[in-house]
């Protein structure tokens, strides 16, 4: 038996409202209402968020720079903390979360698929993505990773009636099982090597090996495992070579479904490949950095290249957000090469800005949508200046945020890992990124070329709703902040400490 932190459940609160809310729509959303009951559920569902948040800040507080275990094992191995580290990247799916659900109203109306059960499974993906930022043991990270996979497979499959949707939900679904088994084969090899799933118990064995016989006394069981763990990790992550289920599923999943996906869970992968290649394989760095260099140029590369190409925006993004994965990559490498280069502050800044950034250029196209038009083409953008330029001025911010223009959220966010890059000693990544960045305003300026110098085509009635300007004037305002006063910010990321180091 393990043993529990005296305030457990104070510590686990954001994550207990959150079941709480969860099992609540659940159950709710059995009752045959109408469609008035199912929107005050997805506004019980942003208010649930709401006070997660302000438990988890809460907390925040409380731990301050510290790490409390509130979960260990008779050994003492903890396998669920609280650090500054799991609190800030709990912020980014809150906020993620909060955002996703001001958009989906329209989203839901407009595609008749309001149901309870949407909310159930946005609630319960997020808990499962907080589980994943707090766990320090393989099958503590298991359990979140495959609660907020379950969850999201079926969000992404919420527009039942479309075969797109369907289409890149099952892509999605048989890869993601296939990486899970890959993780477990991954995990068992490790734990055979090492006699443990704990992450600070595993990088003990390493560092005893390492002192005793060098880099290759961990043996070629453990090698084996950790290639496996990290090609799993990899796939949570949307990274070359296993970014091809991202188009489908963005393009056939609802439009704030796939803005979701393309923050939250993405955020929570980086967050567990943070914590088990840092603080459990930190001391065989050497193993896993050149790998995922070569990784992190050739998702760069490939997704801004493969953006170029395509004329439908979702996919678009789908692509822009696997080239964004590669430049949280380099972060990731730059933190394993030199644990005082900043890595993974720059890494989860990078995340908090691109969730603002890349919600906010998804709330623009669900703000075209209307009923049998997903408002996702290009076409749909022409002369967008003359017919909404408040709007037309927005997406010029969110794109310019993603191509990495100042004074923007996106600048500041790919100024931190291209610094964490040459500090570190990695200048091909840096040059690699600086480039890419370059490259990517070909095809975001393809969308300011619709709307500014394209003849607008004859208007159809759009009614957005209130909750969707909202989620886009917080979008602006997180992007404008993070550019221009980034300060707090980065005090915040600079106490974030791992690596075996608390």
């Amino acid at each position: 038996m393990g043993s529990l932190h005296p305030a457990f459940w104070h510590l686990v609160s954001p994550e207990l409202v959150l079941v709480g809310f969860g099992v609540l729509f659940l159950l709710m959303s059995a009752v045959k209402s109408d469609d008035s009951f199912k929107e005050a559920l997805g506004w019980l569902t942003a208010l649930g968020f709401a006070i997660t948040l302000v438990l988890t800040l809460q907390i925040s507080a409380a731990v301050g720079g510290g790490r409390v275990a509130a979960l260990a094992s008779r050994e003492g191995y903890a396998s669920l903390v609280m650090d500054p580290f799991s609190q800030l990247f709990k912020v980014v799916f809150l906020v993620g979360a909060l955002l996703s659900v001001l958009m989906s109203f329209k989203s839901l109306r407009v595609n008749r698929a309001l149901t309870g059960e949407y909310f159930t499974f946005l609630v319960l993906a997020v808990f499962g993505m907080m589980v994943m930022a707090s766990g320090t043991d393989l099958l503590t990270l298991w359990v979140g990773l495959e609660t907020m996979a379950l969850s999201v497979y079926v969000l992404a499959a919420y527009l039942r009636r479309s075969a797109a949707s369907v289409e890149g939900a099952f892509k999605y679904f048989l890869l993601g099982a296939v990486s899970s088994g890959f993780y477990l084969y991954g995990a068992s090899f490790v734990y055979g090597a090492t006699g443990s799933v704990h992450l600070e118990a595993i990088r003990e064995a390493l560092q005893a090996r390492i002192a005793h016989g060098g880099l290759e006394a961990v043996g070629f069981p453990f090698a084996a495992g950790l290639v496996i763990l990290v090609v799993a990790l990899l796939f949570k992550a949307a990274l070359v070579p296993f970014h091809w289920w991202t188009p489908d599923a963005y393009e056939g999943a609802a439009t704030p479904v796939t803005g979701f996906m393309s923050v939250a869970p993405k955020a929570a992968a980086f967050a567990m490949m943070l914590r088990v290649l840092l603080e459990g394989l930190g001391p065989v760095a050497g193993l896993w950095t050149g790998l995922l260099s070569a990784v992190a140029i050739a998702t760069m590369v490939w997704g801004n290249v493969a953006a170029m190409l395509q004329d439908n925006v979702k996919r678009m993004l789908a692509y822009s957000s696997i080239a964004h994965a590669g430049y949280a990559l380099v972060a990731v490498v730059a933190a394993g090469t030199a644990p005082r280069s900043g890595g993974v502050g720059a890494a989860l800044f990078y995340m908090g800005a691109y969730a603002f950034m890349n919600l906010g250029a998804f709330g623009l196209v669900l703000y075209l949508e209307r009923e049998g038009c997903a408002g996702d083409r290009l076409d749909h953008f022409n002369g967008l200046v003359h017919r909404r330029p408040v709007l037309a001025v927005c997406m010029i911010l969110f794109l310019l945020s993603l191509g990495g223009i100042p004074p923007t959220a996106g600048f500041m966010g790919k100024f931190l890992v291209f610094k964490a890059a040459v500090d570190a000693g990695l200048y091909v990544l840096a040059v690699v990124l600086a480039v890419t960045s370059v490259i990517s305003l070909y095809y975001y300026y393809r969308i300011v070329l619709r709307m500014f110098l394209r003849e607008a085509e004859a208007e159809e009635p759009v009614s957005a709703g209130w909750p969707l300007g909202a989620a886009l004037a917080a979008s602006v305002a997180g992007t404008l902040v993070l550019g221009l006063y980034a300060a707090p910010a980065l005090e915040w990321t600079a106490r974030v400490v791992l690596g075996g180091a608390h």
